[in-house]
């Protein structure tokens, strides 16, 4: 089990005892306030399950350092949970039944539906993609890696082969073309039977001025699938035949 879903079950096992800390729910925006204190614990451990995340992500401790002032708007992470729990009313409410053949009962957005528990609520080529800018190709893999250990079982993430081919083909299209490379590759080993990996090498490859390398990448393309006939011309383009 991983530390970060660890956690995320020690945070559900945490929450009654700091609820408890006070007298009951208090300085409500979203909720009624007729609601009871077991409710709002119940809401509170949707959150911690969706985003994996623990109290103190929206709630400010104490000045003593014991429990949590729960009715404090000092953390702005709890006006960004307001904000989001009024748009997924507003979907669920207003966009949503204007569809026609809805089923019975109706399927309704919650936290989760984006979230899959992660804090921010992003594909894994985004992802990839911002990790990459900010802090190079060597440190995305690294993070997709431990990705995958984190969340390989979890649907957090789509771990399917096009989600890095679209990382691979959108560092192409800005021109960052090495980095491309090394997405491609690490996609080429994890399906090796897959020839689009190696066609988005040999663009890339191609792209820098390294032929060779390009010839090479689009050969191996064609040889695991040969219905490619583009492939076909490109390699008798580069090769001058």
């Amino acid at each position: 089990m991983s530390y970060r879903f660890l956690t995320a079950i020690l945070s559900v096992v945490m929450l009654p005892s700091l609820a408890l800390a006070q007298d009951g729910p208090q300085n409500l925006e979203y909720y009624p306030t007729s609601i009871t204190r077991g409710e709002i614990i119940a809401e509170m451990r949707h959150f911690t399950f969706a985003l994996g995340v623990r109290c103190e992500h929206c709630h400010e401790r104490n000045e003593n350092g014991r429990g949590f002032d729960f009715a404090s708007d000092g953390n702005p992470n709890k006006e960004k949970a307001r904000v989001m729990l009024f748009m997924t009313d507003a979907i669920n409410s207003q966009f949503l039944p204007d569809l026609s053949d809805r089923d019975d009962p109706p399927v309704e957005v919650t936290c989760k539906t984006c979230h899959r528990g992660t804090l921010k609520p992003r594909l894994l080529w985004q992802e990839m993609v911002m990790t990459t800018h900010e802090e190079g190709v060597d440190a995305a893999v690294e993070h997709f890696n431990q990705l995958r250990e984190d969340y390989d079982n979890a649907g957090a993430y789509d771990f399917r082969e096009q989600e890095m081919n679209v990382v691979g083909e959108e560092l192409a299209a800005e021109g960052h073309h090495e980095d491309a490379i090394v997405i491609f590759r690490l996609n080429a080993d994890r399906f090796p039977e897959s020839a689009l990996p190696w066609a988005g090498m040999g663009e890339s490859y191609e792209a820098l001025g390294q032929m060779d390398e390009a010839i090479e990448a689009y050969e191996k393309a064609l040889e695991l699938n040969p219905n490619q006939g583009f492939l076909v011309r490109k390699l008798e383009e580069l090769k001058g035949e």
